[in-house]
């Protein structure tokens, strides 16, 4: 991560990161569990060829909106394996179907399926921290409408009967702090756990000698330690 982040700044994009990933997350497992079941289940026929590559491009859409994710929290640019190219003089068929033969294209494809459980779960952990620590903190400006429900009974009334509203607001405002001064934590955890999970899929190796490629597209037999920047 950018070292030039003051922490202010850190924390947003991390927090920005984890709940635009909840959104992607699930279009991308919908979208493309769909599609790669529906392109399996017809395979047998010329069709479920062509639905699995439509599935691979969605899969490689998405992924770049992954790739452009990464170097937002990074704050610098981030590199990509090379996608396969046809071969030169290949036919229509074979370069439409050139995709089924792409490793990274079934790495974007599997990651849009794994990255669901992780997604939800950073989605909910980041939520509920920073949900927790504004509505503790700022209990003295809402916590007043909880006793127009009827047959309502503070926490305070079993902790310090003599002033309950009072005991009431104390513990609301010190598990807010609690949840504050820890979502930073929390947050961070979540956001890695996820970035990760991405790096792992999504980018190339992190390796000084990997050379930087300014073409959109690889040759077929791209050298090994050639990555495409994003």
């Amino acid at each position: 991560m950018d070292t030039t982040h003051t922490p202010f700044t850190r924390i947003a994009a991390e927090t920005r990161y984890v709940l635009l990933g909840f959104p992607l997350a699930v279009v991308s497992f919908a979208v493309v569990l769909a599609g790669l079941a529906a392109g399996a289940g017809s395979a047998v026929a010329v069709v479920g060829l062509f639905v699995l590559v439509g599935a691979l491009h969605t899969a490689r859409g998405l992924a770049h909106a992954d790739r452009v994710r990464l170097a937002d929290l990074a704050g610098r640019t981030v590199e990509r394996r090379p996608y396969r190219s046809p071969a030169p003089g290949a036919g229509p068929l074979r370069r439409a179907l050139t995709p089924l033969s792409c490793s990274q294209s079934w790495l974007d494809a599997l990651h849009a399926i794994v990255r669901f459980p992780v997604a939800v779960t950073a989605f909910v952990l980041t939520v509920t921290w920073w949900v927790g620590g504004l509505a503790g903190l700022l209990y003295p400006v809402w916590g007043w409408s909880l006793y127009t429900i009827p047959g309502y009974t503070d926490l305070g009334s079993h902790v310090y009967p003599e002033s309950p509203v009072l005991a009431t607001t104390v513990i609301h405002m010190v598990a807010g702090a609690l949840f504050t001064l820890t979502a930073p934590l929390v947050v961070r955890a979540c956001a890695q756990a996820e970035a990760g999970l991405a790096r792992t899929m999504l980018l190339a190796p992190e390796d000084a000698g990997v050379r930087v490629r300014a073409a959109a597209h690889a040759p077929t037999e791209a050298p090994s330690r050639e990555y495409s920047a994003v």
